[in-house]
């Protein structure tokens, strides 16, 4: 109770009923005497009652209802992260009006600032060690806010640009229920693609609905596989010098037209977490007919965190990112076995 005081009076509402009452009391009292004071005494206390309502009513969302948690990830892009951030913000709001004003509650509530949640890394990409430490602050930060939640916080996670290292954030957040979002450049907008509530993306399928699965396999005899992903408009190029020795492939290419859709019904239905599934069973299936599995891919960053969730990080599979007219290993998923 006395916090909850001492919550109301730093309020609008209290800082209102402290002028109120000194201010106006002291004019009400020279110009109507002893009623007019007690009037304005009354009006003060009022409105410091329908502040402790509302502040009231605020701490019982804030401590029995599952928390949405605004985080932004950046890895080579130039969109300011702080813009970002407001973005994910309204679009939070958007969907459950409760949490409005949503960052000004947790850092009163819970001393949780919005510095918390955005991550920008600007270092090399291809600096293992560095990247993995960046991934380790990420996960520190992200338990911190878990335990001032009493791990009541639902992750709404904002991840750009780089999908290769999405396979790794994802294994970073293999046991947590997250929603995850994907940035619409062309439209200017983010999209809601998936939430995370069960391990659908994990679960047993022969039927591949979204997906041609093409296999070319020259020698098996050699256990190195080349896994393709084609999703996006961009084609993965086989023949790129990266690939010169690659003798096994197999491609899992989108029956689509390059574009998952991000209507409500489709969202809701769990269409991305269907492709993150059935990408998830191909390399499953195959996983243990070969030694070494490389990744190449051109998809959607959402995919990319919901396919790293159901790998996690026990297998030997390279992933790879296209830059500057080849393909360069990021990391191995195996490697950040050790961190998380």
């Amino acid at each position: 109770m006395i916090e909850l005081l001492e919550k109301v009076l730093i309020s609008k509402h209290g800082l209102f009923a402290t002028f109120v009452a000194g201010f106006g009391g002291l004019f009400s009292d020279a110009l109507f005497g002893t009623y007019g004071f007690i009037t304005t005494l009354i009006i003060a206390f009022i409105i410091l009652f329908i502040g402790m309502r509302r502040e009231n009513d605020i701490a019982n969302l804030y401590n029995n209802e599952i928390i949405p948690i605004p985080v932004v990830i950046s890895i080579d892009d130039n969109t300011p992260i702080k813009m970002l951030f407001k973005s994910l913000l309204s679009k939070i709001n958007e969907e459950d009006s409760r949490f409005d004003n949503l960052m000004d509650k947790l850092e009163k509530y819970f001393n949780i600032s919005s510095n918390m949640l955005m991550f920008k890394y600007d270092g090399d990409m291809y600096d293992n060690a560095r990247l993995i430490s960046f991934l380790q602050i990420i996960r520190y930060e992200l338990n911190d806010v878990q335990n001032r939640l009493d791990n009541k916080a639902q992750f709404h996670i904002l991840y750009l640009r780089r999908p290769a290292y999405g396979f790794a954030l994802g294994g970073m957040f293999r046991s947590d229920g997250i929603v995850v979002y994907q940035n619409n450049d062309y439209k200017n907008r983010l999209d809601r693609v998936a939430s995370i509530d069960s391990r659908k993306y994990k679960e047993k399928t022969n039927k591949y609905k979204k997906f041609d699965i093409i296999k070319d396999f020259k020698n098996k005899e050699n256990k190195k596989l080349l896994i393709v992903i084609q999703i996006s408009s961009h084609n993965v190029s086989t023949e790129n010098i990266s690939f010169q020795n690659v003798e096994n492939i197999i491609t899992i290419r989108s029956k689509g037209n390059g574009t998952i859709p991000v209507d409500k019904e489709s969202v809701d239905s769990g269409v991305w977490i269907e492709y993150a599934q059935e990408i998830y069973n191909v390399i499953n299936k195959i996983k243990s007919d070969f030694d070494e599995i490389k990744i190449a891919h051109s998809m959607p960053e959402a995919v990319a965190v919901i396919v790293g969730m159901a790998l996690e990080n026990y297998w030997n599979i390279d992933v790879y990112q296209f830059d500057n007219s080849c393909y360069k290993e990021v990391i191995n998923l195996k490697q950040i076995n050790y961190y998380f």
